[in-house]
């Protein structure tokens, strides 16, 4: 087994059973996406100039406690209008 098969079945492991069914979905999305399309470029969004650890790790934190606390969309929607 790869390293990353391992470090996700670790991670997933430790995940609270709510989170599972969103990260499901999720990998399940780039699953269907990178068999239809170029994966995208998730780094694109990142400015080294501008955003600071300190503000990444503000806007992952606040994005873990609105998943955590229910404040989500269905998946399907999250690509509306894009």
């Amino acid at each position: 087994m790869s390293q990353i098969k391992q470090r996700l079945l670790e991670a997933i492991e430790r995940t609270p059973e709510p989170l599972l069914e969103q990260i499901l979905a999720f990998l399940e999305f780039l699953t269907s996406r990178t068999q239809t399309a170029i994966v995208p470029d998730f780094d694109s969004d990142f400015d080294s100039d501008t955003d600071s650890n300190d503000q990444i790790l503000a806007d992952l934190k606040a994005s873990l406690h609105q998943a955590s606390s229910g404040q989500t969309f269905p998946i399907s929607e999250l690509w509306d209008g894009i």
